[in-house]
This record gives C-alpha cells, structure tokens and sequence, in this order.
C-alpha cells in the first residue's frame, strides 16, 4: 500500500514548512504529550527535537502530562533528549498534569525542568504490563537499574534529589510541585508558556558538555501538534 508513504512525506512536507516559516525569527518550539508513554511519543518527540534544531529554536519545550508508560520507550526518550542539539525543558502542566511513574525520568532528562502549579511527579516503582508487582528478583533487579538510571539524571541536582528518586523506586514515593522544587528536583515553577519564558530568560544550561544561556525574554511561541496520524496512532497504542 502506499498510503503510508504519502502520509510520511506530507509529515515531512509540513515539518519543511514549519520549519521555513519560523527561521529568523526569536521563538520557542512546543510539543504536547499527554496520555501514556508509547512508540509514537517517541517518534513524536524525535520530530520536535529535528525541527527545533533545523529552525533555530531557542529551545524546545516539552509539556509534559503522562501517568508512565513502557519503560523500554522511556529511556529511548531520554536518550534523545540528552543527545540534542538544541536546549530540551520538560514542563509538566496544565494544572493537574503529572508526570507520573516512567514520565518521572523524562522530566528528570530535561536540560531544565519546570512544573505548573498543582501537578506531580513521582511513583516510579517498576510494575509488570498488567500493572501486577513483579516476581522478587525480577523485581529487585529492575528497580536498582531504574535506582542508577534516575540517580544519574539528578545527580547535577544535589543529594536530596537523589535520595528522593531512589525512594520514588522503592517506596513509589511522589512529590508536589512545590516539594519538587524544594528538593531541587526542577528549576522552576509556573504558571503557564509565558511564566515559564519569562524564568527561563537568562537560565543557563548545559547541552552538549557546553554551558548555554537561554534567552526566552519575548520570544515568539510556535506550538508543533502532533498530526492527525500521530494522534490516531498515539490513542490506539494506549493499552487503555
């Protein structure tokens, strides 16, 4: 069938689109994930990361709203984000949003972190497909791998942070807003795109091995939606 291939090059077609429209101009880039953890989140993300790198995005900010997902999807999220090119800020918001289990370490994998007022993060305890505890050393063996994975991204974040993560493992401790930033967990809290511009002006952060100071002060926000095809693939892949 070719269709599949006509619905890549439009996706291509329009990312080329968005990407010529908002070149020369200060701005932002905005992804929205919302719902569990999935494949086409991933490729989703990947997406973001390529436009904001090709249009000169000052960032790329991810908003954040998931109750977890597969791990194994989780950490090649991660692993993207570490890898870009452009500054990476996890948000989670609206108001209400969390990022909850295997969303925590997506949070946690931003070049900045921020959260909305009345969110969460935490309860990363690792369960099996059917959210049924599993067997002892199965067990024991996947949560000192998350334990290591989550330490080593909260390790620029001090020693409460790293104690709260372990615990967020073994105890699927959870943490508010504003307990996340007390523990130093994200570096902001906000209230909405525009408060979180105006905290990030001037915030430095390291992408790459090299220190980059954010300039956001004013900066045009460009909204990149998943389309029509995402959004299908995306529902349907909720084990829900």
């Amino acid at each position: 069938m070719r269709w599949p291939r006509v619905l890549f090059i439009a996706i291509a077609l329009l990312s080329l689109a968005h990407s010529a429209a908002a070149q020369g101009e200060p701005h932002v880039d905005v992804l929205e994930v919302e719902g569990p953890i999935t494949p086409i989140a991933l490729s989703y993300i990947r997406r973001g990361i390529e436009v904001a790198e090709n249009n000169g995005a000052i960032c790329l900010i991810v908003q954040l709203d998931t109750p977890g997902g597969l791990l194994t999807v989780t950490k090649d999220i991660v692993q993207e984000i570490k890898a870009s090119r452009v500054p990476v800020v996890v948000y989670v918001a609206p108001r209400g949003a969390a990022a909850a289990s295997a969303g925590t370490l997506i949070a946690l994998a931003g070049h900045a972190a921020a959260m909305a007022p009345d969110t969460s993060i935490g309860a990363l305890s690792p369960v099996g497909p059917q959210g049924e505890e599993l067997p002892d050393t199965v067990g024991r063996k996947e949560r000192e791998m998350l334990k290591a994975s989550a330490k080593a991204l909260v390790q620029r974040r001090g020693e409460a942070a790293v104690q709260w993560v372990a615990e967020a493992v073994d105890e699927a401790r959870a943490a508010t807003a504003q307990e996340a930033l007390e523990m130093g967990l994200i570096d902001f809290l906000a209230r909405d795109l525009d408060d979180l511009l105006t905290k990030l002006d001037g915030f430095q952060v390291e992408v790459g091995g090299e220190r980059v100071t954010l300039r956001t002060a004013g900066a045009h926000i460009e909204h990149l939606p998943m389309t029509p095809l995402e959004r299908f693939l995306h529902t349907i892949a909720d084990p829900s």
